[in-house]
């Protein structure tokens, strides 16, 4: 075995790392057990093309077709990421059959690399591999060029996925501590930006500048162990970091695609009346106190179809629900700022009464309203009134 390398001490330090996390994942207790077991399974794999070193030193020697099958399970990291994504925005996500239409691509890469090298004997795969410029070969070429252009797709759908997912929280919910769609953005985007680092790996390996490549493989693998960590740090500190949303949940341009084709584009008579109807109820009964309100809620004590709902609030008042209930949120604080027998309340009491439950989500949303903090606002009208 050749001494120990630079590289190869952060790869092992990544599989430690890597391996702490899934049995971390494997282990806890969390009624979401398809989203942990997909993540583990997508760092074992990662732990494997981030090292390398278990199928170079203990497999290839004696057994190169494994070695090859081992290392080829590249090809199952970007659609173990997509679903892991899809598992954790929607609750009631199930694995299906249609999914294994995502190893695809390891079926045609194995199908690329059969004719000279799983179908000859132990020889000629050794020759193979201990050929000068393998790199240089066709069905390598053909490999890389399908990781990437998969890596390419994937991203692409992840990243879809996720602005998907911001809209239907937008569109159905009002708390804003459950939009965690930010940390899916950042892991897929951290994801993103190794995968981009590796690219630049794989062009310096073609074109044989070895000083370049070197640099790139340590960037590659510093940034891993960095990726990696972080992961862990996260896990930790929020171990439930998803509540995800009903599958059957559609976007209200989907639905308003639907009225058109029923050629009910044009709002009617009764909608008016129940736009009328939400400012009323939303006025007089308050119903947004309620931290944890939701379109499906709200839909229920006004006896109004849930889609009904949401295309008059996203749509006819060009309002996310999230947006829609807060004003109300906003207009409420507001009232007891400006009340001098309310002064002694403090900005956290108001919050959480008006119906936020976050401090930064609050002053967010009321400055976006008023272009002023809570306290400047009751600065300002206490002031004024004394």
């Amino acid at each position: 075995m050749e001494s120990l390398t630079f590289e190869n001490f952060i790869s092992l330090i990544i599989v430690f790392v890597s391996w702490l996390l899934i049995a971390f994942l494997l282990t806890a207790k969390t009624k979401n057990k398809t989203s942990n077991i997909l993540l583990a399974l997508f760092l074992i794999v990662n732990a494997q093309d981030s090292s390398g070193m278990f199928a170079s030193y203990f497999v290839y020697p004696k057994f190169p077709g494994w070695g090859m099958i081992i290392n080829s399970t590249v090809f199952f990291k970007l659609p173990l990421l997509y679903l892991y994504v899809l598992s954790v925005i929607y609750s009631d996500f199930k694995l299906q059959k249609k999914h294994l239409l995502h190893a695809l691509t390891w079926v045609i890469n194995i199908i690329i690399l059969t004719p000279h090298f799983f179908a000859v004997d132990f020889d000629g795969k050794l020759a193979f591999l201990n050929e000068n410029n393998v790199e240089k070969k066709s069905e390598i070429w053909a490999s890389y060029i399908l990781v990437h252009i998969q890596i390419v797709v994937y991203f692409i759908m992840c990243f879809m996925a996720i602005k998907k997912y911001k809209l239907l929280l937008l569109e159905n919910y009002s708390n804003a501590s459950l939009f965690n769609y930010k940390w899916l953005f950042q892991i897929i985007l951290l994801f993103a930006i190794e995968a981009l680092i590796g690219t630049f790996k794989n062009v310096f390996l073609f074109a044989h500048l070895d000083m370049a490549l070197y640099i790139s493989q340590i960037s590659v693998s510093i940034f891993a162990l960095g990726f990696i960590t972080w992961i862990v740090l996260k896990a930790l500190h929020s171990p439930e970091l998803f509540r995800g949303i009903n599958i059957n949940l559609q976007l209200v341009k989907n639905l308003v695609l639907e009225q058109i084709n029923l050629n009910k584009e044009v709002i009617r008579e009764d909608e008016l009346e129940e736009i009328a109807q939400l400012k009323k109820h939303m006025s007089n009964e308050e119903p947004y106190l309620d931290a944890s309100l939701t379109i499906d809620d709200l839909s229920k004590q006004m006896n109004i179809p849930t889609k009904d709902l949401s295309i008059l609030i996203n749509h006819h008042l060009n309002q996310h629900f999230f947006d829609f209930v807060n004003g109300y949120r906003i207009r409420k604080a507001m009232e007891i700022l400006q009340n001098p027998k309310k002064s002694e309340l403090t900005i956290l009491e108001i919050l959480y009464e008006v119906g936020f439950n976050s401090k930064s989500s609050f002053n967010t949303a009321f400055k976006k309203h008023t272009n002023q903090t809570p306290t400047q606002f009751r600065e300002k009208h206490l002031k004024s009134v004394a």
